[in-house]
């Protein structure tokens, strides 16, 4: 079985206010990237680091996006409201890929891989 891994992006993250008015956070890519690259734990999570620092999409393993995910969500944003969008992307990415994973493991079930 293949380990699933899913495309990540800072520039997918919309932070909202209560009336549905989307900021503009400019330097959200470096500030993430930078707390992923100061707070990494492997090699490969540093590197992903660098590509989120430069604005770019990454392709990450289920590891590597807990990882990620916990270090996002120990540092503290501008605003509460915006830390919580920005935590929930990470969350919303890791529901996407066990998904993908059990829909993997269920085609495997049924053609007996």
């Amino acid at each position: 079985m293949n380990q699933q891994k899913i495309q990540i992006s800072l520039q997918e993250i919309e932070v909202k206010d209560l009336e549905e008015v989307v900021y503009q956070i400019d330097d959200l890519n470096t500030k993430v990237g930078n707390w992923i690259f100061t707070n990494a734990n492997t090699i490969e999570v540093n590197d992903i680091s660098r590509i989120l620092h430069k604005g770019e999409a990454a392709t990450v393993s289920e590891q590597e996006l807990s990882e990620i995910a916990h270090i996002v969500s120990q540092h503290m944003y501008y605003k509460p409201f915006a830390k919580r969008q920005i935590d929930q992307y990470f969350i919303d990415k890791l529901i996407e890929l066990k998904a993908l994973e059990n829909r993997e493991n269920e085609d495997n079930e049924q053609t007996g891989s």
